[in-house]
């Protein structure tokens, strides 16, 4: 129409919105920016009920594509598993997001990446266990995290 394309309003700081900006409904637009990638459907997932951790021995090469967690909680989370390791015929399964919390007998959790891999590395049995959460850092590092005695007594 007439070569003019509509220009999207630009948005106002969270902390800056007035009732003038709520009047024209760019309060609106900040909050869905704000929300976008949020998962709001996320039910809590109990750091502290064994059932939600797998746990399983793999020989190397693993094949398993570690990240390390934003937000500076720190700890890795698999972020793939590749075909070429012993991880892609593993049982159970290994899912993107799932969280690393030990490595043999020795907790890992809100470890540094490389001190994480090294752990890995350093593991001189013919399989190295992995024990993984299933869950969102927001549980397994948050408030609700479980101690490293529940850890010890049911897990390692």
């Amino acid at each position: 129409e007439g070569g003019k394309e509509k220009k999207k309003k630009p948005l106002v700081a969270a902390d800056r919105v007035t009732p003038f900006d709520r009047w024209l409904g760019l309060d609106k637009d900040l909050e869905a920016e704000l929300n976008d990638g949020v998962d709001q459907d996320v039910t809590y997932v109990d750091p502290s009920d064994a059932s939600n951790y797998v746990s399983l021995s793999l020989v190397k090469p693993m094949g398993i594509a570690f990240v390390e967690n934003e937000g500076g909680c720190g700890g890795v989370f698999v972020d793939e598993v590749l075909d070429s390791g012993s991880a892609a015929s593993a049982s159970p399964v290994l899912a993107r997001g799932d969280q690393l919390v030990a490595v043999g007998s020795t907790l890992v959790l809100g470890w540094e990446f490389d001190a994480t891999l090294d752990a890995i590395k350093a593991s001189d049995d013919s399989a190295t266990k992995l024990v993984l959460f299933r869950g969102p850092t927001s549980f397994l590092y948050g408030p609700t995290k479980a101690s490293e005695e529940w850890y010890q007594e049911n897990l390692l």
